[in-house]
């Protein structure tokens, strides 16, 4: 690729950026969009309209562009984690935990995918897996703990003396 193509793609996703930061997420659309028809397969602009789709909380929409990005960096562990997060808003707790769990089984120690699939198995009634994930959450990141107080997907934990524990309420 030549740097001419280089600078016009770092225009693009800057400004792109740029409005997804005021939450000017259309125009930050158009931005991408156009780097896409110059550029079908640049995966930084694939990458960018997930994450924007996703911000605009547009699940279904963002959720076949994380699948495109995922097809070409399918080591991608937070393209994983928000996979599951589009799925889980779009299809069902089965598939979100799907592809959370691919995500893990890249990188187990990953604060944010443990914390997800505490919830989702705080959801499922699997209380004592969703207390060691949230553990090893909250171990990694203790900005987790505070998430953990405010998450409904937790309330049916909220009385279990180790939830209490881990989250300084005991």
């Amino acid at each position: 690729m030549a740097n001419v193509d280089r600078i016009e793609i770092r225009k693009h996703l800057e400004t792109a950026e740029g409005y997804a930061a005021l939450g000017m997420h259309d125009d930050a659309l158009t931005e991408v969009d156009a780097l896409l028809a110059e550029q079908p397969d640049c995966e930084d602009a694939i990458s960018a309209k997930a994450f924007i789709l996703l911000c605009a909380h547009r699940y279904a929409d963002a959720e076949p562009w994380f699948e495109k990005l995922l097809a070409v960096q399918p080591k991608n562990v937070d393209g994983w984690i928000h996979l599951a997060y589009c799925r889980r808003r779009t299809k069902s707790l089965e598939a979100a935990i799907e592809a959370l769990e691919y995500a893990r089984r890249l990188r187990s120690d990953h604060p944010l995918a443990n914390y997800n699939m505490a919830c989702y198995r705080a959801v499922q009634g699997r209380h004592e897996e969703a207390l060691r994930l949230l553990e090893t959450a909250i171990r990694k990141d203790a900005a987790y703990c505070g998430l953990a107080c405010e998450e409904t997907d937790f309330d049916s934990m909220r009385h279990l003396p180790r939830f209490l524990s881990l989250v300084g309420q005991s």
